[in-house]
């Protein structure tokens, strides 16, 4: 029984290592820092308002001027577990996760002047949101399985037929990793660019877990005759009754056993988990840029992020010191390389592509995840056409492709190769203010995983949409 405890108790832990939210780009990495990025994904070539977190290096081929950048992303994201070829649940059962995020914001700043320009980013580097699984998911259950058929097996010994047990299980798990970057880019021979900044990473993770509320069918005339599914909890306190106004001592003995029996399995399967993580990092980021007449060549390489993530545990019911007050575990971000090129077909009609790669496999993960992940590889396509003089339509496809394997996903970790789709409206109001409106859908595909338990069938999907406000004063 206690070996089954502190198997939910690891599983928990599992959770409270790795992230549980990403919109867009790596295993632990947000690409979307803007709605321009909605609308057309491929910005690895920006030389517009998004550059400094798209293109750094492309900020030095702005014309002279201040550009500020003001943007928020609104997401649902659904998640769900379909446990198919299993003793223990029904084929076909689900399990859903549900996240919704209203505020996803970012703001990006230039200062352009001669061959020299400052930028600066603040968002939501990693993660963004919560997830909510109200009805616990499989391996939690699975976990508690052989606890209740132990149970039901002894109480049917003593001779009170037991053959149904059922526990409560609970999970919200939010997780957020807020940058800001500031560096500086040099134009040079009037077609090259370089530029060095660093971000700061602020990263925070909550975990508010629970296992309780055991039930059991207890057959016991007088009190549960029925055989109806009861509170272990109400048991244990109508036997401590009984046992207070017995009438003999065989009886006390007896019925106070019985409410001892049944205290002792309800402390057994009640477990709570309130612990938030923080901790925090710096980035190194180096760029290049390249210019010709209608072709502009971005890259940019951001180092690995050495992030260590420190326990706050305002409650911990499992026996397991990895949760206790102080302890800490590394939870790193990936280096990235990303480059990209935009080309004018027309004055008026634009085409980019990208490439990201994540170099998952040199992180250094929670939980040694590191070890059960190839690199992330990541393409980008865009097209804007500019109409109307003020209006500029455009799309754009992403597809991610993850180097997870099975020990790395879990039902608690769905993190699933995907392919995105980004549309979106510019309208410039001004001659100094645009408006931005997106809308952004990601599709993930479904990944089958063997358990103990049977099969786990995960699934994801995501839609998102924007709203932002360039200025150049």
């Amino acid at each position: 029984m206690k070996y089954r405890v502190n198997g939910i108790a690891s599983r928990v832990l599992a959770l409270a290592v790795v992230p549980m939210m990403a919109f867009a780009g790596g295993l632990n990495t947000n690409t979307n820092q803007s709605v321009l990025f909605q609308r057309n994904v491929a910005r690895d070539a920006s030389t517009d308002v998004d550059a400094p977190y798209a293109n750094p290096s492309g900020t030095a081929f702005m014309d002279d001027g201040l550009y500020i950048s003001i943007n928020n992303q609104t997401f649902w994201q659904n998640r769900s577990v379909t446990v198919e070829k299993s003793p223990i649940f029904k084929n076909g059962e689900e399990f859903k996760g549900d996240a919704f995020v209203p505020f996803l914001p970012s703001a990006l700043v230039t200062w352009h002047k001669g061959n020299f320009a400052l930028s600066g980013h603040v968002g939501v580097i990693g993660g963004g949101g919560k997830v909510n699984f109200d009805d616990g998911i499989p391996s939690f259950y699975a976990l508690t399985s052989s606890a209740l058929k132990q149970m039901e097996a002894g109480l049917t010994e003593k001779g009170l037929k037991t053959d149904a047990g059922s526990v409560d299980v609970s999970l919200e798990a939010s997780s957020y990793i807020f940058g800001a970057t500031l560096g500086a880019a040099y134009e040079f021979n009037k077609m090259f660019s370089v530029y060095a900044g660093a971000r700061f990473n602020y990263a925070m993770n909550s975990y508010d877990g629970s296992v309780g509320n055991l039930q059991l069918n207890t057959t016991v005339p007088g009190v549960n005759p029925d055989g109806k599914m009861m509170q272990a909890s109400v048991l244990a306190e109508t036997f401590e009754a009984l046992a207070e106004k017995a009438e003999t001592k065989e009886e006390k003995v007896q019925y106070a056993t019985l409410a001892e029996t049944f205290k002792t399995m309800d402390d057994k399967m009640t477990m709570d988990l309130e612990l938030d993580q923080t901790g925090w990092g710096i980035t190194p980021i180096v760029g290049l840029g390249f210019q010709y007449k209608r072709l502009t060549v971005g890259a940019k390489f951001e180092y690995k992020t050495s992030i260590e993530m420190e326990n706050d545990t305002k409650k911990n019911d499992t026996p397991l010191e990895q949760f206790n007050d102080g302890k800490k575990d590394h939870n790193d971000i990936p280096s990235l390389l990303a480059v990209g090129l935009n080309y004018a077909l027309l004055d008026n009609v634009r085409i980019a592509l990208g490439y990201h790669h994540w170099f998952d496999s040199k992180a250094d993960f929670s939980g040694d995840l590191e070890d059960h992940v190839d690199d992330t590889n990541e393409f980008l396509y865009g097209v804007e056409v500019d109409f109307l003089k003020r209006f500029t339509l455009s799309g754009g496809v992403q597809v991610t492709r993850f180097g997870i394997k099975d020990d790395y996903i879990s039902d608690m970790n769905i993190n699933i190769s995907s392919t995105s789709f980004g549309c979106g409206l510019a309208y410039w109001a001004t001659d100094w203010m645009r408006v931005n409106l997106s809308y952004f859908h990601t599709l993930y595909q479904d990944y089958d995983e063997k358990v103990e338990y049977g099969v786990d069938v995960y699934k994801r999907d995501s839609r998102g949409f924007g709203v932002g406000l360039d200025f150049k004063l």
